[in-house]
């Protein structure tokens, strides 16, 4: 049988950056025009993380349901125009040295790189970009008249989506996901990692250490 292309597919929060989803959302609200709103946010957003750390312990799918609300009335063309922002001050500034060689050793290889994330796309794609990966996929948000609803598009990009949104870019793209690589730092990446034939738990979670180690896979702390 004919052996297709290779790729990695990278997790971002833990992975790539010393940043989370929570860190995005704090620079989305701190430049919100009016103060009333800016504050009104950043307030729910402190009086309900107790409740998302909880329920991301449950559910990563409904974890993201629940925190992307916190986006909702915010106008598409200034999430778009933050994201760029986001990317140049938020993210590249700590983008882990460890994870910008191993992209550049990926890039010799040859091999097709791709973000594969639950972060949302208005940052992920300038990130991309930034990074010189080849494809995103991420979360987005549904928009009406222009603006934020607080819903997300389906699929969630969480857990059993991330695998099948990756079989169906490899699919897409004739990439064998058997001599591919993934790199991911959370448990909740474990779909994604068993995926390939190459899976790397990056600054691993306890959960996924522990799995990692009882599998041989290797295990790396990216600095």
């Amino acid at each position: 049988m004919k052996k297709g292309n290779q790729a990695v597919f990278y997790d971002v929060d833990g992975t790539l950056v010393q940043t989370n989803i929570l860190h995005v959302y704090v620079y989305y609200a701190l430049r919100l025009p009016k103060i009333s709103e800016k504050a009104r946010k950043l307030l729910l957003v402190m009086l309900f993380t107790p409740l998302y750390m909880l329920v991301d312990q449950m559910s990563r799918t409904v974890f993201n349901k629940l925190f992307y609300r916190n986006y909702k009335g915010i106008p598409e063309e200034r999430l778009r125009i933050m994201g760029k922002e986001l990317v140049r001050e938020g993210l590249m500034p700590n983008v882990y040295r460890d994870a910008m060689e191993r992209i550049k050793k990926s890039r010799k290889m040859g091999l097709t790189q791709v973000l594969v994330t639950g972060s949302l796309d208005f940052a992920m794609k300038p990130f991309a970009k930034e990074l010189g990966l080849d494809f995103v996929i991420a979360n987005s948000l549904e928009m009406k008249a222009g603006i934020a609803t607080g819903n997300m598009n389906p699929p969630i990009l969480a857990g059993r989506e991330k695998l099948k949104a990756m079989r169906a870019f490899a699919a897409e793209h004739d990439i064998d996901l058997a001599h591919s690589y993934a790199f991911a730092d959370s448990k909740y990446d474990l779909e994604m990692l068993e995926a390939v034939g190459y899976p790397v738990a990056v600054n691993p979670d306890a959960g996924l250490r522990k799995i990692a180690e009882s599998r041989g896979w290797p295990v790396v702390n990216f600095s």
